[in-house]
Formats: structure tokens, C-alpha cells, sequence
């Protein structure tokens, strides 16, 4: 699920800022806690509870999935990293964005978004494979063009 027992505090510079070091690589890096997550950050109690979790791991307060805390500011491995399971592509075959196995969406597309905030967050079904199904029709007829990677 995430990189956290390969990410060491090296120290602690702040409640919100740390000198870390990936251990495969040895890459240093100063991570922060961004503004809009540090009430979550601030509670620590799931990631104590799991040991291996990456320290800035939370689960995502507004839905399923989990979040970064210091996406802006994380190891270079983890920007790297990309678990897609859907890209989605706008009318002129930009990619709008993209869905990670969390069923979570990153994208920039306002409309995109708001059509996935709508109509996909909390959306029922029985599998994975299901869901891809129905969120993939869903984003077509709002006018996306949807590849999926994983079937589920």
C-alpha cells in the first residue's frame, strides 16, 4: 500500500516538518505537511496502530482511500509511483485524469471533478471490476473517453 517502512524520520524539525531519507536510494528530503491536512495528520491514532504505514499516510476524511499528507513536498519514489487503474481523456484526448486502485481520482478538470464527486464517490457496487464498469460508463456519457488498466 505505500512506502512506509522504506521512509525513516531522520528528524523532526517542526509538528509539521521532517528531514526524512528513502532507504532504497538514499535519497534525503524535507518533507511538510500541507495547510489543508494537518488537522488530519494532527491524528495519529491509525497510523500508530499500523506500524508499517508511511508516517504522513491518513485515511481520506471525505471518502474511501487515503492521502498523502506531504504529496507536495514526498520522496521522489512516490511522485514517481503511479497505481492507475482508469486514465480518463477529455474531447480533445488530453488526459483529464486518472483513478488509483483506491477508487480515488487526481485530476485538475473542474467538470471532470464535479462529474466524479457527483455521480461516482460512494457509488455501489459488488466488485472492483463492477465499479470500473459503472464509473467508466458514467465518465463516457459525461463526454470522457475512459481507458482501464486493471479489471479488478
Amino acid at each position: 500500500m505505500n512506502f512506509g517502512e522504506l521512509i525513516r524520520i531522520e528528524r523532526e524539525l517542526s509538528d509539521t516538518e521532517f528531514s526524512c531519507r528513502f532507504l532504497i536510494t538514499n535519497e534525503v528530503f524535507q518533507a511538510r505537511v500541507m495547510s489543508e491536512w494537518r488537522e488530519v495528520f494532527a491524528d495519529t491514532a491509525e497510523a500508530d496502530a499500523n506500524p508499517a504505514w508511511c508516517r504522513f499516510l491518513r485515511r481520506s476524511p471525505g471518502g474511501p482511500g487515503f492521502v498523502c499528507t506531504v504529496h507536495d513536498s514526498n520522496a521522489s519514489i512516490c511522485r514517481e509511483f503511479r497505481c492507475c487503474v482508469m486514465r480518463i481523456y477529455d474531447r480533445t484526448g488530453k488526459q483529464a485524469g486518472k483513478v488509483g486502485g483506491n477508487q480515488s481520482l487526481i485530476s485538475e478538470d473542474e467538470h471532470l471533478l464535479q462529474v466524479f464527486r457527483e455521480k461516482v464517490t460512494g457509488m455501489e457496487s459488488s466488485s472492483p471490476k463492477e465499479w470500473l464498469e459503472k464509473a467508466g460508463r458514467i465518465l463516457s456519457s459525461a463526454g470522457y473517453r475512459v481507458v482501464v488498466y486493471d479489471e479488478g
